[in-house]
């Protein structure tokens, strides 16, 4: 009984055990665990929940959004706030990640590893399952507004 070190195909090496062939350990190589999705995203007239956008988790599994940033291009032309965070549906307003962010203010990069810019509600590090969703939703008409959100997350 033994342990033998074996080069990964991602260029990493592995630590093998004999009797199991299972790999305890593990070195260099590709990080794979990080993922980011870019959503486009829209202003809208209607106030509903999710109806700025609405993201499925796409995994299959439980994952955990590290960071949520919203790449605003050109902003609202109202003075509409915006809620963003995890929600049971597509269609259920949530503010766990950005909460009430003046999205007519200015063009600029909205992001949950600046603690201004998350809100009363706005947390990092979230928990979604796999059936859950990623909402945005306006508290008043968000036409005019034009972006992208980026969602970093890795599988729990």
């Amino acid at each position: 009984m033994g342990t033998q070190i074996r080069q990964r195909p991602d260029g990493g090496i592995g630590f093998v055990t004999d009797s199991t062939a299972e790999e305890v350990a593990s070195f260099g190589g590709i990080f794979r665990g990080m993922k980011i999705a870019k959503v486009a995203i829209a202003g809208v007239a209607a106030t509903t929940g999710g109806a700025l956008f609405s993201w499925a988790n796409p995994e299959g599994q439980t994952i955990i959004i590290s960071r949520f940033q919203i790449d605003i291009t050109t902003k609202s032309t109202g003075a509409a706030t915006g809620d963003f965070g995890v929600a049971a549906n597509g269609t259920t307003t949530s503010d766990i990640l950005i909460d009430g962010y003046a999205l007519g203010g200015t063009e600029k990069v909205v992001d949950t590893a600046l603690t201004a810019d998350l809100g009363t509600n706005g947390k990092v590090n979230q928990k979604m399952t796999a059936s859950q969703f990623i909402t945005g939703t306006g508290a008043a008409t968000t036409a005019g507004l034009v972006g992208s959100v980026y969602i970093h997350y890795y599988l729990a």
